[in-house]
């Protein structure tokens, strides 16, 4: 009878696992923005100007800031954006077939962000200028928008004279992508951190509902959607859709909030939760492709080497040098995954003799932009003061950063 009854529920996981979608025929790769050449930045501005010409920035704009109370603060968060990035991206490849959103790892330039090359002439655009902080150079150099009112798109770096506040560090976000153990806290994590640290320090534009009629949303939150798929693999957990959704509690039948002027043909929440699956034909070049076959619920790779970088060649650095730097306690706490997994190589003789310079401690939220999402102070408050313990305890430590 157990016997019987056992390969009964395996028909029947089975069978739930083949009721999902379809794997995609052919994958697309998501690649690092900071690899992309002269002549793909090219190609990339003019789709951006003549989607903008067709109406597609407004619409993209005036869509996020209508939605806007409903995909913040709240698990919807991430299936929202998945759906939101990808639209663009279909809209996009049929101006020109090749088009693929490049992601933009901000951890990257952490330290000095208003240096990354990313927020250069030939990329992103630099700071605004004049009265108005008109975006004048870069992909979208002077566009002019009619929403909410007609103005030049705008660019305000926060940092003061064309600086901006430094960024969260990669091994912040390995925390949150290793240490967060439901979708509803890494949601949390990261709206609090990178979030909205690259938001404010852009300023402008991207300090406002209609953050989406600048291209640097769409790379931005590719790179948050890249770090969602890190952590949907590290944890092996593909379906976890947990806490508060748009409407209440979080359920993968939930339909995705969408507005008129951008459909999404009443997709779900679970149409979007794995890669290569239904219509979601994208990877990213840094991480774990599609799973061999849809998920009933677990069945992630387990990475326990998780990181927040994209750059590959330093994971293993960062990894081992937490190893050979942190007591076990801080390790459990901070980097679980890095528990008990042999990684520790000793290679003082491999690292320089000079210290590097030490990690800055991540910005705070401006309360303007916690009103604005509708935010709990209280979690924002320790969030932060989380952030701000480990980078304390690691740069107390020896531990070195690779970034």
């Amino acid at each position: 009878m157990k016997y019987a009854v056992g390969v009964a529920l395996a028909v029947l996981a089975s069978l739930g696992c083949a009721q999902g979608p379809p794997r995609c025929s052919g994958m697309r790769v998501r690649r690092n923005a900071a690899t992309l050449s002269a002549q793909e930045w090219g190609a990339i501005a003019d789709v951006l100007r003549r989607m903008h010409d067709d109406g597609w920035t407004t619409r993209f704009g005036a869509s996020h800031n209508r939605l806007f109370s409903r995909v913040h603060g709240n698990t919807c968060f991430f299936p929202f954006h998945r759906r939101y990035v990808l639209e663009f991206e279909n809209i996009a490849r049929q101006y020109d077939p090749n088009f693929v959103v490049p992601y933009w790892d901000a951890t990257e330039s952490f330290r000095a962000p208003a240096s990354d090359p990313m927020l250069s002439p030939a990329a992103l655009g630099t700071n605004g200028r004049g009265a108005d902080n008109c975006l004048a150079d870069g992909i979208q150099g002077n566009m002019q928008m009619s929403y909410p009112n007609q103005h030049c798109m705008r660019r305000i770096f926060n940092g003061g004279g064309g600086s901006i506040n430094p960024w969260y560090a990669p091994e912040i976000i390995s925390s949150y992508i290793q240490s967060d153990t439901s979708l509803a806290k890494f949601r949390e994590d990261i709206e609090y951190s990178i979030h909205g640290a690259v938001h404010l320090g852009l300023g402008g534009e991207m300090n406002t509902g209609y953050a989406a009629h600048d291209f640097s949303f769409m790379v931005h939150h590719a790179n948050l959607d890249r770090l969602w798929w890190e952590w949907q693999n590290a944890h092996g957990t593909f379906l976890m859709y947990d806490g508060t959704g748009s409407n209440g509690p979080a359920s993968l039948s939930d339909a995705i909030p969408e507005d008129s002027a951008v459909p999404f043909g009443g997709s779900s929440v679970e149409s979007v939760m794995v890669l290569g699956y239904g219509n979601v034909c994208y990877t990213y070049d840094s991480g774990p492709g599609a799973p061999n076959s849809y998920p009933s619920g677990g069945g992630g790779s387990g990475s326990s080497a998780a990181s927040g970088s994209a750059d590959v060649a330093n994971r293993a650095l960062e990894s081992e040098g937490i190893q050979n730097s942190l007591s076990g306690d801080a390790i459990s706490r901070f980097f679980p995954g890095l528990s008990g997994v042999s990684l520790r190589r000793r290679r003082e003789a491999a690292r320089p003799c000079t210290r590097s310079e030490p990690i800055p401690f991540p910005p705070t939220l401006t309360p303007e932009w916690i009103s604005m999402h509708g935010y709990d102070p209280v979690r924002v408050v320790e969030a932060h003061r989380n952030a701000c313990e480990l980078v304390e305890l690691l740069n107390n430590s020896t531990y070195v950063s690779p970034y």
